[in-house]
């Protein structure tokens, strides 16, 4: 999970909005991909939660209410997000994502730096955080240590960074790391995973 920074609101869901009888449930097509496009764009094109890659295509990207949605919020732009179908076809301890939280409420906030500066890693690809409300939503609300291959991606994330590091004839200055860390972290479209790849460049800085 990494920080997301909300742009503005798209101006065709501004004007939707205005319309009598205006749901979630109800956006045009048109109105539901431009959200969806723009929701993309500001996360990097990653899921909101897990980090896997995500392509602009209505098929495999679900828009997510991060607060369960109510009449008052379902359209709000702050409280949507893009995110993977989280193995919707699985059985419920293989879910992840919104797919497994449903209408459960989690605590961390992915628009809150301060909630963001909580987490950390391990070698073995599994997210921690040092708040025990945070660690709940990722063992359990979003399954993000799950056994059905988000910790063995990121590890492999991880691993291919490393490998390329170790590679690399420039020597590995801290502004070297710098610059790669900056890389990764301001691309518009990001690396899955890049939450892990930016704790461990982080790490090397210090």
């Amino acid at each position: 999970m990494i920080l997301i920074k909300k742009n503005r609101i798209p101006s065709s869901l501004v004007e939707y909005k205005r319309t009598i009888n205006a749901s979630f449930d109800n956006l045009p097509r048109e109105v539901k991909d431009r959200l969806r496009t723009s929701l993309l764009k500001e996360q990097g094109y990653i899921c909101a939660y897990c980090m896997k890659k995500l392509e602009d295509d209505s098929s495999k990207v679900k828009i997510e209410h991060y607060v369960a949605r109510n009449k008052e919020n379902e359209l709000e732009y702050k409280n949507l997000l893009a995110v993977c179908k989280g193995n919707d076809s699985e059985p419920f301890e293989k879910q992840t994502c919104d797919t497994r939280k449903g209408k459960e409420k989690i605590n961390i906030n992915p628009q809150k730096n301060s909630d963001i500066l909580t987490i950390s890693y391990t070698s073995n690809g599994e997210i921690k955080s040092s708040n025990s409300d945070y660690q709940k939503d990722f063992d359990d609300t979003l399954n993000l240590n799950d056994t059905f291959g988000l910790v063995e991606a990121r590890k492999e994330a991880l691993n291919s960074l490393k490998r390329s590091l170790s590679k690399s004839k420039t020597h590995l200055t801290e502004d070297t790391i710098r610059r790669i860390y900056t890389r990764y972290s301001e691309a518009e479209i990001k690396e899955s995973y890049v939450g892990i790849l930016l704790w461990y460049l982080q790490k090397k800085m210090r």
